[in-house]
């Protein structure tokens, strides 16, 4: 953020205006006082984009209530894939987890989750794909998954391949305890393909998930997600039902990418005249 303050300050000393894009929660969980200082030297004239509401208000709470804000998510600059599979009539099988692997992207919550479904006489198959953080965590990934069992690592998947695997599963559960967490886009795109997503109550992900599909940051465990899991198991009807909400949000969220696009121009057009 240095850099960010060396640059916004030239560029308002050349009385240039200034578009300040946030994207992450790190300043706003806590004060900082670097973006204080950015805050300060821009003026409560320049415009700050937020990626949702939750973000936009932390922007004013914490640096200045008078603050230029605007909402554009994260699906106005990227395209989502068309689902290839019917909704309808599917049973739970397969529960996914996506990410940069570490503990603070939840991974250790995952597995603890999945050791309970197996404690309880679960079925249900898990993929796991992602680069993982260091040598360590993949010794321990790869020693749980053993443990455990009935949970495949596929390795790091980009395009076509990431395409693939999210219409793999029928669950995405992404238990992140990470102090910067944002809107991990990998939420919508899994919405997009016809999963269902369970995520931790963090950054913009309340506007994203579900409220009974809310992970607590701070539980020690995710037994609130272990037992709805266990039921859908149980009742492929009520997953059914579940499902259906998806296949509405996948229209909402492609409604909601050209919103945010078309927004998103709007707010720069005046800077580019």
């Amino acid at each position: 953020m240095l850099y960010d303050f060396v640059v916004i300050a030239l560029a308002r000393l050349k009385r240039y205006d200034v578009v300040l894009h946030h994207h992450s929660f790190s300043y706003l969980a806590r004060p900082s006082r670097i973006m204080g200082a950015i805050t300060r030297i821009a003026g409560a004239d320049q415009l700050h984009i937020a990626l949702c509401s939750r973000m936009a208000s932390s922007v004013s709470q914490r640096y200045g209530v008078n603050l230029k804000t605007v909402v554009v998510s994260n699906l106005a600059f990227f395209d989502l894939a068309e689902p290839d599979r019917p909704l309808v009539g599917r049973k739970l099988s397969k529960i996914g987890y996506l990410s940069n692997i570490s503990r603070d992207k939840g991974i250790g919550r995952f597995l603890d989750m999945m050791a309970e479904l197996r404690s309880r006489n679960s079925e249900v198959a898990a993929c796991i794909a992602g680069p993982f953080g260091d040598a360590d965590t993949e010794a321990y990934v790869r020693r749980r998954i053993d443990e455990i069992g009935g949970i495949d690592y596929v390795g790091p998947v980009f395009d076509g391949a990431k395409d693939r695997f999210l219409s793999s599963i029928d669950v995405l559960v992404f238990p992140t305890r990470y102090v910067h967490e944002a809107q991990p886009l990998v939420i919508f795109e899994a919405q997009a393909a016809g999963a269902l997503v369970s995520a931790t109550d963090r950054g913009c992900i309340p506007d994203m998930v579900s409220r009974e599909l809310l992970l607590d940051p701070s539980a020690s465990d995710l037994t609130k997600i272990v037992d709805q899991l266990l039921a859908w198991e149980k009742d492929a009807s009520a997953f059914s039902t579940a499902l259906e909400k998806v296949d509405g949000l996948r229209l909402k969220l492609r409604e909601q990418r050209q919103q945010d696009f078309d927004r998103f121009y709007d707010v720069l057009r005046p800077y580019k005249e």
